[in-house]
Order: structure tokens, then sequence, then C-alpha cells
């Protein structure tokens, strides 16, 4: 019965999820014939380097346990950096345009944790993440009136390759596997024209990925302040969601 619950939950959030997608798309269409109508007197083809910033993740230590309070459990790793090449593709005479970003989002953060090892006690703890996000996108610019300031917004679909970072008293913990997850994203950007063909450029990206981390420690013991610690050698899965939105800062620069 609890997974039968828990697989509903999962259900009713991917659902929330792509009704609010649907919602956003349809949205920008309703703007395309608006600005495709407008004269478009940008060069076609850019490519933006910008740095980021995603506000918040969550590490799920226990995605398989027997009960939905344990599954639930998680540590916070906000303050998520990296940095992205996008390039970018203007359909001629119109005010659309495509998308294709790579991304490098990386954090890790340091605390003592009581951990139940062998003999229990409280051990310095690494943890944290490395997410490769690859997306292709369809955004359209949105009409101000204005030729020095410029709005888009748009969604489309990503890739995702993920890592967990974890060192419990300088032994690590390696990933057995090589998740890539797929999902959607939806976003909004402003770009001021600070010389002709650069931009100063800002984003503000909504995704979700999730993905699961199969680990093992690659020591069996370690002397930890004279003390000898005994590391469980069978594989142990970790959930990984990064949840927050994804804020962009960089220049777009105009090509052809």
């Amino acid at each position: 019965m609890q997974r039968s619950k828990i697989i509903g939950i999962n259900f009713s959030a991917n659902r929330r999820r792509g009704n609010r997608f649907v919602l956003y798309v349809l949205a920008v269409l309703a703007f395309v014939p608006i600005a495709s109508s407008l004269h478009a007197s940008d060069k076609n083809l850019s490519f933006i380097l910008r740095g980021t910033y995603t506000t918040s993740s969550r590490i799920f230590g226990n995605p398989d346990a027997s009960t939905e309070e344990q599954r639930a459990q998680f540590s916070q790793l906000d303050g998520i950096t990296g940095g992205g090449i996008t390039l970018r593709y203007r359909w001629p005479g119109e005010q659309f345009f495509f998308t294709l970003s790579v991304d490098l989002l990386s954090q890790v953060q340091e605390r003592n944790q009581f951990l139940s090892f062998s003999p229990s006690r409280r051990l310095p703890v690494t943890e944290g993440l490395r997410l490769v996000p690859v997306e292709i996108g369809m955004h359209t610019y949105i009409p101000i009136g204005s030729e020095s300031m410029r709005l888009s917004m748009g969604g489309g679909i990503g890739m995702y390759a993920g890592e967990r970072i974890l060192r419990v008293a300088g032994v690590e913990a390696a990933m057995q596997n090589n998740p890539v997850r797929f999902g959607i994203h939806v976003s909004s950007g402003v770009e001021y024209r600070v010389l002709p063909g650069v931009w100063l450029h800002g984003e503000m990206k909504f995704r979700d990925p999730e993905f699961r981390a199969v680990s093992r420690f690659t020591q069996e013991r370690t002397v930890f302040e004279g003390t000898t610690i005994t590391f469980p050698q069978n594989e142990f899965s970790s959930r990984v969601n990064v949840n927050g939105m994804a804020f962009s800062f960089g220049v777009a620069v105009e090509l052809l």
C-alpha cells in the first residue's frame, strides 16, 4: 500500500509540472504571431557565455527505505554555481529563435554528522553534486517597442547527466552508475544592448531534473583520530533532485 501511495504522489507531481509547461508553451505561441510581424533587423546567429546560480537542491539518502518518513528525509544543498554556453539561431525574418545550451553545475558542502558505521560516531562528511544539462529550446521575443532592450520567453527539453559527490572521513563513495535523465524546462530572458551586436544577458529558468545515484565506498577501513572506521562495502542508492530556480547572467554576441 505504501508503494502504491508513493507512485501516485510522483505521478501527480509529474502531471502538475506537465500542465504548467503546457500552459507556458501556449502563452509563448500566443506571442508568436505578434512578434513575427515585427521588423527583424538583428543577426540570426549568436552565442551566449554566462555564469549560473541555482537556488537549491535536495539529496534523499534513503530512497528505498521501508517507511515514507525515512524516504522523505533529505539534506539541503543550496547555492549551486556553474557556467555555460548557448548557441542561438533566429529564424530569418522572424522573432522566434532556437537554442542549444550546455551547462556545468557543481556544489559541495562539509559538515560533521553522526553515522552508524563501526564504531558509531560523528565523522566529517563532504557531500555535493555535479550536473551537466544539455538543453534545446524554442523561444520568442516579446514586443516592447525598444531597440536597446528585448525580452524573451520559451521552453524546451533537456538531457541531464548527474553525479553525487560523497566522502566520509576522507574515503570516497564512488559512483557505480552513470545516470542520465530527460526533462522539460521553461525560461524568461532579458537583454540590454551595450554595443552593436553585444548584449548583456540575463535569464531565469525553471527545470526539475532528478536522478538516482548508486555508490560504493572505495575503502573498507580508515583510521580517523586514532580510531579505525569500518565502511560498509555494499552498494547504496540516493536520489538527487535539483529543484531550485536557475539564474544566469552573461554576454550575448551576435555573429552572422
